[in-house]
């Protein structure tokens, strides 16, 4: 298989590589590509497009299959860095709800119409309206990614209808079920108790409580620099950044000043007893008694699930610390900015809309507020009080 180059201008050149005939007209068929520099630059890539012809990388506009686009888009989000969890989802998702019913179909030969009665299809098998909205997700991606490829004039998924999501209620635990996990972890695991207590008092996520160093602690101000988090997709520890890539400092209560005090005090002496010394970069929460080695995400929902499974407390789950924390913000009047900074959402809205019907008392505390305000205003009534009639 040989390309041809042809000069477009001074610096440009058009490579193209046939791709054999069309089965049904009998016309040659081919892919090109454009590249600047000089004449060696161009044969030098020309050589390298008739590699990947040759391996299957290019064909006909169209002719490439679904499991064939979520193959190379799958390779192509993972160099721009996609967290290894990610990943595990996108291909599990893949693997398991979108190959075996959509994987031989052309990309270019697939309709809004196909697309909706795979949804149905994939409803008959169990999947419920979140599940499906995560493979339509998928598959909107990597068809749009195939339009930027030039595989595709236009994505057909836009001409489908996902199911519609219902956002479930969410329901924090109450201060007394918060209460019993505390007074039953302090006994059986102190070290656990202390990760709950961050969890209620920061709003972090669990990767992000697991990530936190000994260095990103300053009890002496009162604060916690949240840099990183802590992934463990199947089953492969990494260290990466938070979900918004962006770092955050968060002032700390008192109580939790005091709380990290005690966990630091009983790290400091197990190191000791090993003989060695906790540095700046030894995990708050270890597997190790040098604290070199950080607690597993899944290792802490398996503890608080056998923990809550004892107390009988099983709708209650880790991620619901997090919840009770913003609720319990909102319900003390905190500003809808201030409260998407503590839990590390990028975009405040997010937050609005988490949790805009726990936002109902500082709404009535707002109301009260500036009705104490115009009462004084219209003293010594407000229009419309007075009871006698006008003479």
């Amino acid at each position: 298989m040989q390309g041809s180059i042809r000069r477009k201008s001074a610096d440009r050149w058009q490579i193209r590589v046939s791709l054999g005939r069309d089965p049904d007209t009998g016309r040659y068929r081919y892919v090109a590509r454009e590249v600047r520099g000089t004449k060696r630059v161009a044969q030098r890539e020309a050589a390298e497009f008739v590699t990947e012809v040759e391996k299957g990388l290019h064909r006909h506009r169209g002719e490439h299959t679904v499991a064939e686009l979520l193959e190379r888009w799958m390779e192509h989000i993972e160099t721009l860095g996609r967290s290894p969890s990610t990943l595990a989802r996108y291909r599990s998702a893949i693997k398991a709800n979108i190959v075996p019913l959509l994987g031989t179909t052309q990309i270019d030969r697939l309709t809004g119409a196909d697309i909706d009665a795979y949804y149905a299809r994939l409803a008959k098998r169990g999947l419920g309206p979140l599940s499906i909205r995560k493979c339509h997700a998928i598959l909107s991606a990597s068809l749009n990614q195939a339009v930027k490829w030039g595989w595709l004039d236009r994505n057909p998924i836009v001409r489908a209808t996902p199911p519609g999501v219902r956002s479930k209620e969410i329901v924090p635990p109450t201060p007394d079920e918060l209460r019993r996990l505390l007074d039953e972890c302090e006994q059986s695991n102190p070290d656990l108790a202390t990760l709950i207590y961050l969890a209620v008092t920061t709003g972090c996520r669990r990767g992000e409580l697991c990530g936190l160093r000994w260095g990103d602690i300053d009890l002496e101000r009162a604060t916690v620099l949240v840099a990183r988090s802590i992934s463990d997709a199947a089953g492969v520890v990494e260290v990466k950044d938070t979900k918004t890539h962006q770092a955050r400092r968060l002032a700390l209560d008192p109580s939790s000043v005091v709380v990290l005090g005690s966990q630091r005090a009983r790290a400091e002496k197990r190191a000791a007893m090993a003989g060695v010394a906790l540095g700046p970069a030894a995990y708050v929460w270890s597997q190790d008694i040098a604290a070199n080695v950080p607690w597993r995400p899944d290792r802490v929902t398996g503890a608080f699930r056998i923990l809550t499974d004892r107390l009988g407390l099983r709708g209650v789950t880790f991620h619901a610390l997090r919840h009770f924390s913003a609720t319990a913000l909102a319900g003390q009047g905190v500003a809808i900015r201030t409260i998407a900074g503590r839990l590390g959402h990028a975009n405040p809205s997010l937050t609005l809309r988490t949790y805009a019907h726990f936002l109902d008392v500082s709404d009535r505390e707002a109301a009260a507020a500036i009705g104490g305000v115009v009462d004084a205003l219209m003293a010594p009534a407000p229009p419309g009080a007075a009871t006698d009639p006008p003479a």
